[in-house]
């Protein structure tokens, strides 16, 4: 069960530089989004590839990645994946569940692609976890990034590859129905990340519990 007061410490320790690279994409998003257009339709993609590029080369997504225009590539992804996205983008990871694995087995591997040589997707659908979910935290806000530390401190209590960078789209569905079901077992905790995303983003606006876990798990479990 997640603990309200160190969920509260954590996010207070947590450093404001690396909040508000999060928020230059997430409160963009909240601007335009609606019940019809999404950050990825025709009108928005060329300002949501350039704000994700930004804020993902200085966390330093595509590091030690095989494909030399990383960021070329990821603008192709973003187009593909827009339909997709438009399928999972108004469901949040308490309902995790919920959420169709067709759009997320495909957003999986037009992300994944994005560090791979030539941009190709592999056979064995194996990719680097936070070329997936870095991006994909930003514009939907429901998973972790799940980097090193985070996959580490996990990897105390939850069945997910620990030290492995690399995953298939098999271990981080079975990861995230375990976190959900942790996030739902706390509703205190699901009170308070509400509690902080309403003031921070507004209220009436969807809350990124994806982000608000990652810097939870981060520090430890």
């Amino acid at each position: 069960m997640l603990e309200i007061d160190i969920f509260h410490e954590r996010l207070k320790s947590f450093p404001s530089r690396y909040m508000k690279n999060f928020d230059y994409v997430w409160e963009w998003k909240i601007s335009k989004e609606n019940g019809v257009n999404s950050i990825l339709s025709r009108k928005n993609l060329f300002e949501a590839h350039f704000r994700l590029s930004k804020i993902l080369n200085r966390w330093q997504t595509y590091r030690n990645g095989d494909n030399t225009d990383s960021i070329g590539t990821l603008h192709q992804s973003l187009r593909n994946i827009a339909e997709a996205y438009d399928l999972i983008r108004n469901l949040s990871l308490l309902e995790f569940d919920k959420v169709p694995i067709e759009p997320l087995a495909e957003i999986w591997h037009e992300l994944g692609r994005v560090k791979e040589a030539d941009g190709k997707m592999n056979e064995q659908g194996i990719y680097s976890i936070i070329a997936v979910c870095k991006p994909l935290l930003l514009i939907w806000g429901q998973t972790l990034a799940f980097d090193s530390n985070v996959r580490k401190n996990l990897g105390g209590r939850f069945q997910i590859p620990k030290y492995q960078g690399k995953w298939v789209f098999s271990e981080w569905i079975d990861g995230m129905y375990q976190i959900c079901e942790e996030l739902n077992g706390s509703p205190e905790c699901i009170k308070a990340i509400e509690k902080e995303s309403h003031s921070r983003y507004g209220m009436n606006t969807p809350v990124p519990y994806g982000r608000f876990l990652d810097i939870y798990y981060f520090e430890g479990i």
